[in-house]
């Protein structure tokens, strides 16, 4: 009982032939050059899906659009857009169109700070506390890809020094980003209001599982539960026991979707009382019982196996 979602491992990721791995160092995919309309393999993957991402990924668009539901918030990325995850995002939905045209940089945790050094940018830092999506111009969507390009070349190469060689376009990368990750903030005109939801917004990821009381939330913030109520209505349309109830719906969800736990299980795991509060608060957001989900889940996968 130690996974509470279907983790996403580095090495879980579809293998093609384009995909190329440096020593669990780096991984590089892309369908850059194809000339085939996209296909989004949905029946392959929708039974693994809402995963906890475990390793850091970057995903670059040079063509189309694809959309993904990140920690509940949706996404969309669109040409010439870089979109960087974190490890312990929650993914759910993803779509692309048949022009959508990608490239993919994934890295082991602990490959990540060696790749990224970052000290000199704390802004840079602290917005990597969540994925992050910014835009490149035509021109440095190019820089980009050509970096990437490069990339490839080396690991495809029969060089000794792949790692080092690696290592430093990764840091060329990252520095090319930084300028528009700091002009994405300061277009967003970034003020109090919208940096205490971001913060309210962290402390739900890492606490939802055990605490759902608004003045939890508050006191982390130094804030009174009215404020900190005003300020996520004000900036998401919705009151924080929603974000709360949606983080936890979403894991109770993924629990009983690939029944691997029981509902008292499940009930313990998000720290219910007892399964019976559990299943009035499941009932009362889904609409049916725990079980009664868990069943239709296991019929769903049956009949689409």
């Amino acid at each position: 009982m130690e996974k509470k979602l279907t983790e996403f491992e580095f090495d879980m990721m579809p293998t093609d032939l384009r995909k190329l791995v440096l020593e669990d160092m780096i991984l590089l995919d892309d369908n850059l050059d194809s000339d085939e309309d996209f296909i989004y393999d949905v029946d392959a993957r929708v039974h693994v899906l809402p995963v906890k991402l475990m390793f850091p990924l970057v995903i670059i668009c040079k063509a189309g659009e694809m959309r993904v539901r990140l920690n509940l918030e949706e996404y969309v990325i669109k040409e010439n857009d870089a979109l960087v995850i974190i490890p312990g995002t929650i993914g759910e939905d993803v779509g692309f169109s048949k022009d959508c045209r990608v490239a993919i940089l994934a890295f082991p945790e602990n490959a990540f700070p060696l790749l990224m050094k970052m000290e000199h940018s704390l802004r840079f830092r602290e917005f990597m506390t969540r994925p992050f999506l910014f835009h490149f111009t035509d021109d440095q969507m190019n820089d980009a890809l050509q970096i990437y390009r490069l990339m490839r070349s080396v690991i495809q190469s029969d060089t000794p020094y792949k790692k080092e060689i690696i290592i430093n376009y990764m840091e060329a990368l990252s520095y090319y980003s930084i300028g528009q990750v700091e002009k994405t903030v300061t277009d967003a005109n970034i003020h109090r209001g919208s940096m205490i939801f971001h913060q309210f917004m962290d402390e739900v990821r890492k606490n939802y599982t055990h605490e759902r009381q608004l003045s939890f939330y508050a006191d982390k913030l130094c804030i009174t539960s009215k404020y900190l109520s005003r300020v996520v209505k004000q900036q998401s349309g919705r009151q924080p026991s929603d974000w709360i109830r949606d983080y936890v719906i979403l894991e109770a969800k993924a629990l009983l979707k690939h029944n691997a736990y029981t509902v008292q299980q499940v009930s313990d795991l998000l720290h219910f009382p007892n399964p019976s509060f559990f299943g009035k608060y499941f009932k009362m957001v889904v609409g049916c019982s725990p079980r009664k989900y868990q069943m239709a889940e296991k019929l769903t996968e049956t009949v689409t196996a």
